[in-house]
């Protein structure tokens, strides 16, 4: 159970950052594409190892 938390954590604040990354291209930059695709990517990043770790 510790180890399901941790996981959560660590997806919860990878995602963070990298949407706030995502954010930042698509505001200061003008990147649309990159922008964009980052934030699919975190949002990515935050389902996957959950839904890895339920189907263990």
């Amino acid at each position: 159970m510790v180890t399901f938390i941790l996981v959560i954590l660590f997806a919860i604040f990878a995602s963070f950052e990298s949407a706030s990354y995502g954010l930042y291209e698509l505001r200061i930059n003008k990147n649309k594409a990159g922008g964009i695709l980052l934030l699919l990517l975190s949002l990515i990043g935050l389902v996957f190892p959950i839904v890895t770790y339920l189907n263990i």
